[in-house]
């Protein structure tokens, strides 16, 4: 994950709780649906709008203070990697340069 990539989480999905704060992923009809643990339940919930990795990461520090944030930093930055690649998270490109 680059500095200012965003990512949403796809368009159509849809997400069952379970009792033990995972949930089940849901892409389509005709898709296999994927278990996801609770971190990445949480991230999914972040990613109801598009965000920017550095956002997605304050977030998870703001909701885990007792946690390492170089720690969570990392932990997000490979949650979302996994995300990506199993087509439940998409990137949205890099955010509008400011300069």
């Amino acid at each position: 994950m680059m500095p200012g990539d965003r990512f949403k989480r796809r368009d159509g999905l849809t997400i069952r709780p379970l009792p033990e704060g995972d949930a089940v992923v849901a892409a389509g009809q005709g898709e296999t649906a994927v278990i996801v643990n609770a971190p990445a339940y949480a991230l999914l919930d972040f990613l109801d709008q598009v965000r920017s990795g550095e956002e997605i990461a304050d977030l998870f520090c703001r909701s885990f203070p007792d946690q390492d944030p170089a720690a969570l930093r990392r932990d997000v930055a490979a949650l979302v990697a996994e995300l990506l690649q199993a087509g439940i998270v998409e990137s949205c490109g890099a955010a509008p340069s400011t300069a």
